[in-house]
């Protein structure tokens, strides 16, 4: 038996421990199902922290203003964030009959234009 360090493949490590893993989070999907949360909170939410951070970073839905504090966050964050914008719709019932009524309440109550 040859001595030294065991390689043992991530995947393999993170799988369950029946397929013969240890059950491991894996630390990138975990970050990105974060990143991609906050992603959408920032679109969708109406939560004050929501509101201010749009006023500050954003000059138009689908663009970004300069900002100009270095993170290592925020290309992430914009790419998330376009992805959520691009792949999201909202169907109103099936599109042959609406009532105007309750989609002007659900707008009222529910959505806030930028």
């Amino acid at each position: 038996m040859k001595k030294g360090i065991a390689t043992v493949n991530w995947a393999t490590i993170c799988s369950p421990l029946e397929n013969g893993g240890l059950k491991i989070i894996n630390l990138h999907h975990e970050n990105n199902a974060y990143l991609l949360k906050f992603a959408w909170n920032f679109a969708y939410s109406n939560k004050p922290w929501s509101f201010l951070l749009k006023v500050k970073v954003l000059k138009s839905k689908y663009e970004f203003r300069m900002v100009y504090r270095s993170s290592s966050r925020w290309p992430e964050i914009k790419q998330f964030y376009s992805t959520i914008l691009d792949y999201t719709s909202w169907t109103v019932g099936t599109g042959t009959f609406i009532n105007l009524m309750v989609l002007y309440y659900f707008f009222n109550k529910y959505c806030r234009v930028i």
